[in-house]
């Protein structure tokens, strides 16, 4: 009796794998819970094991190939059992929708050498963004680099194939493109992740807020708290630990904020967990505080900075990395004044941060040198309007120029 062996979902979140190793190849043994293939799911990688004894009768997906949950993507039995006639749907390259994998029949050589000219495709196209193309030309477009929606699909329906591909390829560019590649590369997989998640809340209607906030009172509160506990605790608190502290407080107050839209119901959460932005090599990265608003600002700081150095190492679970209501993006360090944030889906909103600068304000009909932020919140307007966004803008504001109230 033959063993499937599908596509299995390691977090909340994961609704696809990409594969990035097999630990083994067709015809060789493996005993259950076995590590058997490497994958990458919502921004972590996992060893999926082996779920029979037996030995490998087939694997049904490449590396790179992007496999929906439940999916198969190998077959586990004895020598000479049957195998049965099943294959995974594989991610569209737009990132859009799943496409059932069927396999083509490579055309004549002497077709494939017909230039098709380089234009925007009319019907190869779907409303949504979805290309029609084949998995093989799909597979051939990512070895030669070529960019599917600039290619004429001449199969049934517009449909690209893989001879379209080639022709392309082929297909002289002079007086259209002569820019020179240095070099093509895949995405990696977080970064596709990224492309697929961004695609999607760019889809939703936003509104951005903006506001400048006086952080005087915030510096010196840093500073006090560093000063009576930095040795202590081996650590110093960030402004950002103070600001995520801040929003997840100001939350309790909104509750839509932290929230997410399922079709026409708005489920909101119960517990406030704030994702914070990350910057790592491979790409964005949002690690989840749970329950910030019941925490101490060093209590968050204690878990941000540990979040921190194990994302760089990509150590961080996949509990650390799902399960955020609403995100801090943080550009300060990066000198940024002000930067306009995309809604990290789900969630209905987002704050975004720029530096801490040193500049004149009036205070009082005095001009006094203070220390300003601005800070933009982006919100999904099919749930939020603009007078929220404001509202819960002026009660942050309001909380961080008065933070001595806050849980240090």
């Amino acid at each position: 009796m033959v063993t499937i062996m599908i596509m299995q979902r390691m977090s909340v979140a994961m609704e696809y794998g990409v594969i990035l190793k097999w630990m083994k190849k067709e015809g060789d043994s493996v005993n259950k819970g076995e590590p058997l293939v490497e994958i990458f799911g919502e921004k972590n990688e996992f060893e999926l094991e082996a779920p029979a004894d037996g030995i490998i009768l087939k694997i049904l997906c490449d590396v790179n190939d992007e496999i929906p949950i439940s999916e198969p993507i190998a077959i586990i039995g004895k020598r000479g059992d049957k195998i049965p006639d099943v294959k995974p749907r594989k991610m569209d390259v737009a990132g859009v929708a799943p496409q059932t994998v069927a396999p083509t029949t490579p055309a004549p050589t002497s077709q494939m050498s017909e230039p098709v000219a380089p234009q925007t495709p009319s019907t190869s196209v779907l409303p949504t963004g979805r290309i029609k193309a084949s998995p093989r030309a799909k597979k051939r477009a990512e070895e030669l680099g070529i960019d599917l929606s600039m290619v004429v699909g001449t199969g049934a329906g517009g449909r690209i194939v893989e001879k379209d591909v080639v022709a392309a390829q082929a297909a002289p560019v002079a007086g259209l493109d002569d820019r020179k590649i240095r070099k093509s590369e895949l995405l990696t997989p977080l970064r596709r992740t990224i492309a697929r998640r961004m695609t999607q809340s760019a889809q939703n209607p936003h509104i951005t807020m903006i506001t400048e906030i006086d952080m005087t009172e915030v510096v010196a509160l840093r500073d006090e708290i560093n000063s009576r506990n930095a040795k202590r605790l081996g650590f110093r608190v960030s402004f950002n630990d103070i600001i995520v502290k801040g929003a997840a407080d100001i939350l309790e107050r909104f509750p839509k904020f932290n929230a997410t839209l399922v079709g026409n119901e708005l489920r909101v959460f119960e517990d406030i967990n704030i994702g914070v932005a990350m910057a790592t090599e491979d790409g964005l990265i949002v690690p989840t505080v749970k329950q910030a608003n019941k925490k101490s600002i060093t209590q968050i700081a204690q878990e941000t900075k540990d979040m921190g150095q194990r994302s760089k190492k990509n150590q961080l679970t996949p509990e650390e990395l799902t399960g955020n209501t609403f995100t801090v993006s943080n550009l300060g360090p990066f000198k940024v004044d002000l930067f306009i944030p995309v809604i990290n889906p789900p969630e209905t909103a987002i704050l975004a941060l720029g530096q801490i600068k040193k500049k004149p304000v009036v205070v009082d009909d005095k001009v006094e040198v203070r220390s300003m932020m601005m800070a933009s919140c982006a919100v999904d307007h099919r749930v939020l309007d603009g007078a929220p966004a404001g509202q819960f803008l002026e009660a942050l504001k309001d909380y961080l120029e008065n933070p001595f109230f806050m849980k240090v």
